[in-house]
């Protein structure tokens, strides 16, 4: 008998493997939802990297109005940046930029410092690689994607997700950037260094800026939407041609991968979303269907769209993923497993 999703879950709480988490998926047309441990499901968790997956569906809605060309050189959006990488290969990860910037995360800790002082350090940051000779996962490169959206639409990255995004899938619960002292949002166990004596997603500096590659925060709920857009229901944020440019390859086939946490010699990846195909071994373990698109965030956030399923889920928690604690036994692949069983 396949085991069930939610006492996967249940279960990571009772064991104190995480604190709090929550699950939303959509199966054979039923939506489901549940929270545990010390949370309900207002609460909001620290999206971390499915922050990308927003700001991409941002990038494309702005092409979908013929505000922004995936297919420009950055140049023409920030001329003072130094990368050349188009847009589409900023948010395929084909860019050749590195991971981060050191001069902008110093700029993140810098209690003077604004988006404005980040993004400027983001823009005079060197790649490591040409254009599409790799597949190399850069928070950068989502920093200058949104920056080269709020060249190109005049407004800030943020009004511009919130109007683009938000705001349509009624995601009511779900900000870029978060209050210092919100009740409302889950701490992060676990969690990771902004820098020296500031913690990513709990601290006051990392909630303040709301950065587009990692900043957001919201609920399993809110997040499932996003996922229902971009599987093609109801309401359509874009035409056909363009949403699926979220569930298929960009840029070729790529070597690389997700840092030192996980490389392929093939690692294909959408805008915004990772593509599953049949790398070994996977985040999401070997029950997804190739054709899945899938995206995780540092702070034990998960999220995947299986086109050949019908199933869309995200799961929410709040421990770093520093520890691997995710892929042990009772995990993101056993809860993948009982999700598509």
């Amino acid at each position: 008998m396949a085991a069930d999703p939610l006492e996967l879950v249940a279960d990571l709480v009772a064991r104190d493997v995480v604190g709090a988490a929550q699950l939303a998926y959509r199966r054979d047309g039923e939506n489901v939802h549940a929270a545990f441990g010390d949370c309900d499901d207002g609460s909001q968790f620290a999206l971390a990297s499915l922050t990308k997956p927003l700001v991409a569906m941002a990038c494309l809605v702005a092409c979908d109005e013929g505000v922004l060309d995936l297919d420009l050189s950055l140049q023409t959006y920030v001329p003072e940046a130094v990368c050349g990488a188009t847009v589409r290969e900023l948010l395929a990860h084909a860019s050749g930029l590195p991971a981060d910037s050191p001069v902008a995360r110093r700029a993140q800790l810098d209690a003077t410092g604004t988006w404005a002082t980040v993004a400027s350090a983001y823009a005079a940051l060197q790649p490591a690689a040409a254009p599409r000779s790799a597949r190399m996962y850069s928070n950068a490169g989502y920093a200058l994607a949104a920056l080269a959206l709020e060249r190109a639409s005049d407004m800030p990255y943020r009004a511009y997700v919130d109007a683009a995004i938000l705001q349509p899938l009624a995601m009511t619960k779900t900000t870029l950037g978060a209050g210092a002292d919100d009740p409302d949002v889950v701490h992060v166990r676990q969690p990771g260094l902004l820098g020296r004596g500031q913690q990513l997603f709990n601290d006051e500096r990392f909630r303040v800026l709301g950065l587009p590659q990692s900043g957001g925060f919201g609920t399993a709920t809110d997040y499932l939407r996003l996922l229902h857009a971009a599987a093609g229901f109801e309401p359509n944020l874009l035409d056909d041609g363009l949403r699926l440019e979220l569930l298929h390859n960009q840029c070729g086939s790529l070597a690389g991968g997700v840092g030192d946490f996980m490389e392929w010699s093939v690692c294909d990846w959408a805008i915004g979303f990772e593509l599953r195909d049949n790398k070994t071994p996977h985040w999401t373990g070997s029950a997804l269907s190739p054709r899945s698109a899938t995206h995780f965030g540092a702070s034990g956030t998960l999220a995947f769209i299986d086109p050949e399923r019908d199933i869309q889920a995200v799961l929410l928690a709040n421990r770093g993923t520093y520890s691997r604690w995710m892929l042990e036994p009772g995990g993101w692949p056993d809860i993948c497993a009982a999700l598509v069983a």
